[in-house]
């Protein structure tokens, strides 16, 4: 992990969050030297005795807060392990660290997984055995947020916090009303990617753009699906068996003939009319020709996993986290990868980013509250706060973290599609219900169940009704 010398009482928000817990909690500076205890040993009045040298003791954790509470974080797949790791090895350790600086704080880890973790939630709302932090998306923190179930996280968000955001917009996502509901560590926009002597093969390498953000259009995207297949290539999947990476098919349909997925105001659905209509009998008939396979039995896990072992020409599902974890299997199987945004109309794509962040259960307890609180502050404020960003795979949302990455080539292409980030809209009404109906109405779609007009109705009309709620 990479380490930053600065003070632990520059990102430590002791005094905002030691209220309601009856006791002040001293707090000494990560650079001071630790105390050193010095023993002589033998009478002092014998000179002729030698003395023995003077014997260093282990230095002591610095220890930031004796508070004393018990935690429970769950945590999605975010980090990428360590190669050779198992899943949750790296928070394992994250946690560890932690608790040099917190001995009497313990926290209970669980993993969960993208199929079962969602409804595990919904559960522990209504059982109310929710656990105390939980690291996850905006999307699904903001329902969270509707039912009433996650505290304030507003002693995190103070002023020079703030101004150290790299956009505003990012607010925008962490508030519900007049709360901060959740606490960011990282962004990123998802990609799709070829596989690059597939691509040199057909020809198709000499039509792409290679430079700064590497923009497209729809036309240039089609004649490089076309090549792949006369050449024998297997196309990628459109997937559409579940809500898993979502975000990458609605960046890949939304751009297509430039319709948006919500109006200017995000008081609508609004991928309709002929160009959403066009879009769909696009990809229909694309994947009628082979150049885009029907995935309405794929998941984007699926859909990544051909295009790594080389079976896939391109996946729809790309970003530095399928990038960083497959690393190895990609070299051990000579496959070389060349990202590119997804393809415009006009050439400007308007790209969906999904952003990572930390909100916590409200159980009406100040010790559990703070504590959660001191975890999440420890790993998006703390010395360690860049290692933690590169290990989601994406880059940080504070502007003094500066080029994690240090200016490797390929982080530098996810730089330069930063800007073309669209509305975040994952925080509306009911957008966890409206997902459903997206995968559902491409899968009717691509099976011909229902003409591309007659779904895209039936899907507006039911997305629609989830801004109304519940």
């Amino acid at each position: 992990m990479a380490k930053f010398g600065k003070s632990l009482v520059a990102w430590l928000l002791l005094g905002a969050l030691v209220t309601g817990c009856g006791k002040k909690e001293e707090v000494r500076d990560s650079q001071e030297e630790p105390d050193i205890q010095i023993e002589q040993e033998g009478p002092k009045e014998e000179p002729a005795q030698k003395e023995e040298p003077a014997r260093e003791e282990e230095p002591q954790a610095l220890v930031l807060s004796d508070l004393d509470a018990e935690i429970t974080w769950w945590v999605y797949p975010i980090f990428v392990q360590d190669e050779g790791g198992a899943p949750g090895d790296y928070e394992q350790a994250l946690i560890a660290r932690f608790q040099q600086y917190y001995p009497n704080i313990r926290v209970n880890l669980e993993m969960l997984d993208y199929e079962n973790g969602p409804a595990r939630l919904e559960e522990a709302i209504g059982a109310g055995t929710t656990p105390d932090v939980l690291f996850d998306e905006p999307g699904r923190i903001q329902d969270y947020a509707r039912k009433g179930a996650l505290a304030d996280l507003s002693p995190l968000f103070t002023e020079e916090r703030k101004a150290d955001l790299v956009s505003s917009e990012i607010l925008s996502a962490c508030t519900y009303g007049d709360a901060y509901v959740m606490y960011p560590l990282s962004m990123m926009n998802y990609v799709m990617a070829f596989n690059k002597q597939m691509l040199e093969t057909c020809g198709a390498m000499e039509l792409l753009n290679r430079e700064g953000a590497r923009t497209w259009n729809t036309d240039t995207f089609a004649q490089v699906l076309e090549l792949l297949n006369n050449s024998g290539f297997k196309a990628g999947s459109l997937y559409c068996s579940g809500v898993a990476g979502d975000y990458a098919t609605r960046s890949f349909l939304t751009n297509l003939y430039d319709v948006p997925l919500m109006n200017s105001d995000l008081s609508a659905y609004a991928f309709q009319g002929e160009g959403a209509v066009n879009t769909m009998q696009k990809v229909k008939e694309w994947t009628d020709q082979g150049w885009l396979l029907n995935g309405s039995g794929t998941t984007g896990a699926g859909s990544v996993e051909e295009f790594v072992k080389g079976e896939a020409s391109y996946t729809l599902l790309w970003g530095l986290p399928q990038a960083i974890s497959n690393a190895q299997a990609l070299a051990d199987g000579g496959i070389e990868v060349v990202e590119l945004p997804y393809p415009s109309q006009d050439g400007v794509p308007v790209l969906e980013y999904v952003m990572n962040g930390f909100c916590v259960f409200d159980h009406q307890d100040e010790a559990r509250l703070m504590a959660s609180q001191y975890l999440i502050d420890f790993i998006c404020n703390g010395e360690e706060a860049a290692g933690h960003v590169v290990k989601t795979g994406a880059f940080p949302v504070r502007t003094s973290l500066g080029d994690v990455y240090q200016g490797n080539e390929q982080a530098l292409f996810y730089e330069a599609i930063t800007p073309y980030s669209g509305t975040y809209y994952q925080k509306v009404q009911g957008f966890a219900s409206m997902r459903v109906y997206w995968y559902q109405m491409i899968s009717e779609v691509l099976n011909g169940e229902y003409g591309a007009k007659a779904s895209l109705e039936s899907f507006l009309e039911y997305a629609n009704d989830t801004l109304k709620g519940e």
